[in-house]
């Protein structure tokens, strides 16, 4: 897994200072909730991640609520892992079995080749929430580090085939820039695809690429393998 560190400089209009050192606590507090409402649903993440940081030094009483969002936005939407890592673990100290924060540091230690600290994570993770994405994170982070097919396709077929429950989702990414939803269940088809791409069996990938697409219609990821294969095909 690489990512690409990227460093974000706040720059905040000197009159802004001066005017927010003549409000009360309360005061600045109400005037960063309306900054931060409306950079988010202006996509503005900066500007959010701005006001947010404002916000856990004026609000004490809301500080988790705060780091949630600001792990959210560093991680996943400005992609600046090293503030985002800071956030997280402040955030895990005030509530150690929270399951995004959990989350966020696994990817976080596997990001940095701590493959071992992240499987724990994960492990304690599955073990709050139960739910099968994080079942499969495990088996990913397992076949990072030992590369063993046959065992990260047990658990594929344990998610897969142990339920028919299509409740879970998970984020995929379209590009470098952009990502979607698409459920569990779809996301191991495609991997067992992938599988069956490696083992030269391009009939079978496509029957799990046609599973897939049958529970995701717009996995972009899957309609990109399908049109491949069939390319291949002429």
């Amino acid at each position: 897994m690489t990512y690409i560190f990227r460093r974000i400089t706040f720059v905040l209009v000197a009159s802004t200072l001066v005017f927010s050192g003549c409000l009360s606590k309360n005061a600045q507090s109400d005037d960063w909730q309306t900054v931060y409402k409306n950079a988010y649903t202006r996509h503005d993440y900066i500007t959010a991640v701005v006001a947010l940081n404002h916000l856990t030094i004026n609000d004490k009483k809301n500080i988790g609520d705060y780091y949630d969002s600001l792990s959210h936005y560093y991680i996943k939407k400005l992609k600046n892992y090293d503030a985002g890592e800071v956030i997280v673990d402040s955030a895990l100290k005030l509530n150690p079995n929270k399951a995004n924060l959990l989350e966020f540091k696994s990817l976080l230690l596997g990001s940095r080749s701590k493959i071992d600290e992240a499987l724990a994570t994960l492990e304690k993770l599955h073990k709050i929430s139960g739910k099968n994405k994080h079942l499969y994170m495990i088996a990913a982070m397992n076949y990072a580090k030992n590369n063993d097919v046959a065992q990260y396709e047990s658990t594929i077929n344990r998610v897969l085939y142990s339920s028919k429950d299509d409740s879970e989702s998970i984020e995929v990414n379209i590009d470098e820039n952009n990502t979607q939803m698409v459920k569990l269940r779809a996301f191991c088809y495609l991997d067992k695809a992938k599988i069956s791409l490696n083992q030269m069996n391009a009939e079978m990938a496509m029957n799990y690429l046609d599973s897939a697409l049958v529970i995701s219609p717009n996995f972009q990821e899957a309609l990109y393998y399908q049109q491949k294969i069939k390319e291949g095909g002429k």
